[in-house]
């Protein structure tokens, strides 16, 4: 299996983070694996030859223009503030909505997030001798050698995508959005790039904005389900977490990505690592038996 691993990051973040997580892929990940880094600034220091950098926004035109678009649009930002010729917010929100529909939050921060799944267009277009395009998250540190058999047993031939699921089938919208700091595309499936295309077109005709949520995990979402139940399409996905019968709202470390990897998602970031709370079994690798309680 010929397997391409793709990242990025927010600037100014390389040394708070990202340098950690994608230093350790290069030195953890089988080296058969290809690793490109997606970045939006010049090439930071870094020792590891094998990974390859791309400029994003010379690669992806369309999200410099989404982007240069919406970026001075409070709402399209995750704000309230609306101004004249914005976009709006849904107006189901207030029958559909969370907690967090009446506040300035992350899940309606298309701009920021728009980042990541234009990354994911161009590996996946830019990709046509693998078999497998892999997004992970930049924050993720991978603290022991990774087998190829891993991945290889990880990712079948047979489903489109594998992701971390959080649906629960006894919530009649299906619960949660997938955990997408771990995504794999698998790139011989005869629906992969009509989904690829799809998924840039919500972005590039501004529909993302008619969805309930406007980042890239519940935009994946709303592709998988329709991709899954809708004919001609009805494709099959390899859910890793709670089709699984993983537990814990951390579903990335709970996985069997955790016997591996560690996704300092969230405040993780600033103390390096998640927690034993994160987890909802007894630890059996030595990095888990020695991570702190709590943040």
């Amino acid at each position: 299996m010929k397997i391409k691993v793709i990242t990025s990051y927010k600037p100014g973040s390389w040394e708070q983070y990202a340098k950690k997580g994608i230093e350790s892929m290069a030195q953890q990940f089988p080296k058969e694996i290809d690793i490109v880094v997606y970045g939006e600034e010049p090439k930071p220091q870094c020792d590891e030859e094998r990974i390859q950098w791309v400029d994003l926004n010379s690669a992806e035109p369309e999200l410099f223009k989404f982007k240069n678009k919406h970026k001075d649009d409070p709402v399209a930002n995750g704000e309230l503030q609306e101004i004249e010729g914005g976009v709006r917010r849904p107006a189901e929100l207030q029958v559909k909505g969370g907690k967090d529909k009446n506040k300035g939050s992350y899940l309606w921060a298309a701009v920021r997030f728009s980042n990541k799944v234009f990354c994911v267009v161009n590996g996946v277009r830019n990709s046509k001798d693998y078999d497998y395009v892999v997004w992970i998250d930049a924050d993720t540190f991978t603290f022991r050698p990774v087998p190829m058999d891993f991945f290889e047993k990880l990712l079948p031939t047979s489903t489109m995508v594998t992701y971390l699921g959080r649906e629960n089938p006894k919530l009649n919208d299906g619960g949660k959005y997938p955990e997408c700091g771990f995504v794999g595309y698998n790139l011989k499936h005869p629906e992969m790039q009509n989904f690829i295309n799809d998924w840039e077109k919500l972005y590039v005709t501004d529909e993302v904005f008619k969805l309930l949520e406007w980042h890239d995990s519940y935009v994946f979402w709303h592709l998988t389900k329709k991709y899954r139940k809708e004919s001609p399409y009805q494709i099959k996905v390899n859910d890793i977490g709670y089709w699984k019968g993983v537990k814990g709202h951390h579903v990335f470390v709970n996985s069997e990505l955790g016997e591996y990897m560690d996704h300092m998602k969230g405040k993780r970031k600033k103390i390096g690592t998640s927690t034993r709370n994160d987890l909802r079994k007894e630890p059996t690798v030595d990095y888990w038996k020695k991570a702190p309680q709590s943040l």
